[in-house]
């Protein structure tokens, strides 16, 4: 881990990434833990659209993401 091989206490380090040092604490908990990591997450919205997003893009192949949006 790079915060080890640097010698550099965790306080030190949260500081540094802007990070409160309990959040790290948590993070480093639930990794030990064997905790998953969180996402992915389903995107229903860009799914139900897909379709619709490709119609248009196929159809007026000048548009750019933009203006299919």
């Amino acid at each position: 881990m790079i915060r080890i091989e640097a010698g550099m206490s965790t306080a030190r380090f949260c500081q540094l990434i802007d990070m409160p040092e309990r959040t790290w604490r948590r993070w480093q908990a639930k990794t030990r833990a064997g905790g998953q990591t969180k996402g992915p997450w389903p995107q229903p919205a860009r799914e139900s659209a897909r379709d619709r997003v490709l119609f248009h893009a196929n159809k007026h192949p000048a548009w750019g993401h933009r203006k299919i949006w």
